[in-house]
């Protein structure tokens, strides 16, 4: 992925003060790490936005503050309104390229189980989202890729040992973890008749002669 690189100023508005910047398109925001005192920025909330869809919590980002030399950072956290989803906040963390890091990183399903879609004998039940690995920041991966075409019988599953991760990345979960499982599909219970529908459905007495 090239270069991905952002634009902050240092702000001094805090509190209640910060909707005046969100209703300039600014997002609040804070900047943290290794030999960094925090700061107080604001940033584009657009721009903001574009990159994290781009970089989520695992790529670095080229962050500079009041046009000043751009630091290695990662977005730790980022806050989004609940009602519109437009971003609220967010945590930059910066990074020494030369320190291992420890990071979240989200696991994607790949591949189609044959236990689901061919012999249709269940379903897929991922118990884990993320996984917390250590490495240094170059070496974060986006993402971490679990097949699971080999997954072919009921109560089959894949668990930490059993997931090859990429050189330099270290696992910090216990390896007899499981990350997803094939179980009995989901049976829905009948619903119960209306008053209306059990009337409808008894047979009409015969008229009295």
């Amino acid at each position: 992925m090239a270069d991905i690189a952002l634009d902050c100023r240092t702000r001094t508005e805090t509190g209640r003060h910060v909707k005046h910047l969100r209703r300039e398109g600014l997002v609040p925001a804070i900047l943290y790490g290794h030999q960094v005192e925090p700061v107080s920025l604001a940033t584009d909330q657009r721009s903001l936005e574009r990159i994290w869809l781009r970089a989520g919590r695992t790529h670095l980002v080229d962050l500079s503050v009041d046009g000043g030399r751009p630091k290695k950072v990662i977005i730790r956290a980022l806050q989004l309104n609940p009602r519109t989803n437009r971003a609220q906040h967010a945590d930059f963390f910066v990074v020494n390229l030369k320190e291992k890091l420890t990071a979240d990183v989200p696991v994607i399903l790949v591949g189609e189980s044959p236990a689901v879609e061919e012999t249709k004998i269940g379903q897929l039940q991922q118990t884990l989202m993320s996984i917390k690995v250590e490495c240094l920041p170059s070496d974060l991966p986006s993402q971490i890729s679990v097949d699971v075409s080999g997954l072919t019988e009921l109560e089959q599953s894949i668990s930490m040992s059993d997931v090859a991760l990429p050189h330099g990345v270290s696992l910090l979960h216990d390896t007899d973890e499981q990350i997803v499982k094939i179980v009995p599909p989901r049976v829905q219970a009948a619903e119960e008749p209306t008053e209306a529908e059990a009337a409808a459905a008894q047979p009409e007495e015969p008229a009295a002669e």
